[in-house]
């Protein structure tokens, strides 16, 4: 058990993790910290947060766990405000959707320090941000991928490791360009695609007329496009060659369609559909079992 569980950022993931952690048991008391106020208050009156902290290195102060659940942007200066805090032995880790972006930000703010920070990336969330939707089942059932450097201590990844794992996460190991590569591919891009298709549509003069006969095809299409603007900001900068270049590869497979649609060629147009609505068909999300060894 953790004596003390420092959250900078009391928002959906931070929150959620704080009171995963309550749940299992695993911590005795958590002090939180967000930069808004009412934030802090919010989580302290929903049970979230048991102290609220007036700065993030007050969070980390007396703490032997602390999660920094801050926008990927705000990685680095979130970093250097609690640098002297930063001891061997304390578990330090983070939750951003990217990951090259937040390891350079830890080197650069803790320099030999960054031995104690364990990059993580949780496989969770919602359309709506906020502490007001934190659960403690958030973590339940999804992965939550780790990339470790050479130089962060081993001791320290495999806490990162039995900590997720308690909260019924499963734990993979990827290196942190492989990591960026391919959530750019399955999330990054999906969002940006979300956002631009629902726009196209809300610009046109007959949107309103168009998004009341909208079905559940275009709710499920369009629900990532709700997602918060200033989280997804800062993914899409922070991996922009990683997206950019999956966008490209889009590009080209819409160039293709629309080249068969263009010539009226039913027969190749049917042919170019077929293996892909039964490659999706054959894809189904995948279920691992909580607790199954991390991979590399």
């Amino acid at each position: 058990m953790f004596q003390q569980l420092g959250v900078i950022g009391c928002g959906l993931m931070g929150g959620s993790f704080a009171l995963a952690m309550k749940r299992a048991g695993l911590v005795r008391r958590v002090v939180g910290y967000s930069k808004s106020p009412s934030t802090t208050e919010a989580a302290k009156r929903l049970g979230v947060i048991d102290v609220a902290a007036e700065s993030a290195l007050l969070a980390v102060s007396g703490s032997d766990i602390v999660l920094i659940a801050v926008p990927v942007s705000a990685t680095e200066n979130t970093l250097k405000a609690i640098r002297h805090l930063v001891n061997p032995g304390v578990l330090f880790m983070d939750v951003g959707s990217t990951k090259c972006d937040v390891i350079e930000a830890a080197r650069r703010a803790l320099g030999e320090r960054a031995a104690s920070f364990v990059p993580c990336h949780p496989i969770a969330g919602k359309e709506s941000g906020g502490v007001q939707h934190a659960e403690a089942n958030l973590y339940e059932g999804r992965q939550v991928i780790l990339t470790p450097q050479s130089f962060t201590t081993p001791e320290l990844v495999q806490k990162a490791t039995d900590v997720w794992s308690a909260l019924g996460a499963t734990v993979l190991k990827m290196r942190p360009h492989n990591h960026d590569a391919a959530f750019a591919a399955v999330s990054h891009l999906p969002h940006l695609l979300a956002y631009a298709y629902f726009q196209a549509i809300a610009e046109q003069p007959a949107a309103r007329d168009y998004l009341s006969l909208a079905g559940p095809g275009f709710r499920d299409f369009t629900r990532i496009a709700a997602s918060e603007p200033s989280v997804w900001r800062d993914i899409l900068l922070a991996n922009k060659h990683e997206v950019l270049a999956q966008s490209k590869r889009f590009r080209t497979m819409l160039d293709q369609l629309e080249a068969l649609i263009e010539t009226g060629d039913a027969v190749a147009l049917e042919a170019a559909l077929r293996p892909i609505a039964e490659g999706r068909s054959a894809w189904t999300l995948p279920t691992i079992p909580p607790g199954r060894p991390a991979a590399k």
